[in-house]
């Protein structure tokens, strides 16, 4: 299916995206996908490809870890990881590179990027905005317009639903540059998703939510 908008279409918008990435030391790198009961469903999503493993959260051994890496940069940063850590971690305080943690069963003690149950509207997003699964030149973009948003990939269309069924959009202040933002479908599923550049985040959810530059119908274009 063709990715280009009807001829009585705007271009409201397009932005590079895929499923967004833990980046808590506990779920650093990883991501889950979950019914409403935080069941695991990934090895049931239709016509998956195989992904990169079972998810599972680190425990404190594989924490030091990921903060050992990141303290090759910032050398303060695996003295305070493990002293957060033993301190039973911080739900108020931002991390480095970070803002404020919002949601600590779904940022630290999971990272679920899809929450939904079989026929809700985010179980039938594509696999291929997992960069776990796609070719590594492959790139899965959001095209937006005043009646439907689709995920599209090298011209095709690989899913689209009418505009008006996303509830809401929200940014995830707990995500490296802000970079992190939640769909939130009319049936209560949501999807967690990241784009390259925090302006693009800002963007798309302000258009999504209605903003003044969506109502004004700026046509706007984000490269990859």
């Amino acid at each position: 299916m063709d990715c280009h908008p009807e001829p009585d279409e705007k271009l409201l918008g397009r932005f590079p995206v895929s499923f967004a990435t833990g980046t808590a030391a506990s779920v650093d790198g990883r991501r889950s996908f979950r019914d409403r009961r935080r069941h695991d469903i990934e090895p049931e999503l239709p016509g998956w490809p195989e992904g990169s493993g079972t998810f599972s959260v680190r425990r404190l051994p594989g924490k030091i870890g990921v903060y050992a890496r990141d303290a090759v940069s910032a050398p303060f940063l695996l003295a305070w990881g493990i002293l957060r850590d033993l301190l039973g971690g911080s739900t108020v305080d931002p991390e480095p590179g970070r803002g404020k943690l919002e949601e600590q069963e779904d940022e630290v003690d999971d990272f679920p990027v899809m929450w939904a149950d079989p026929g809700d509207t985010a179980h039938a997003l594509p696999w291929q905005l997992d960069p776990s699964r796609r070719p590594p030149r492959c790139v899965t973009e959001i095209v937006l317009t005043p009646g439907r948003l689709s995920v599209v990939e090298s011209g095709r269309t690989l899913w689209e639903t009418p505009r008006d069924n996303v509830a809401e959009a929200t940014v995830k202040q707990f995500s490296l540059g802000r970079r992190d933002f939640r769909l939130t479908f009319q049936d209560g599923s949501w999807a967690r998703l990241t784009t390259r550049v925090s302006a693009h985040t800002t963007e798309l959810v302000e258009l999504l939510n209605g903003s003044t530059v969506a109502e004004r119908g700026r046509s706007t274009t984000a490269q990859p």
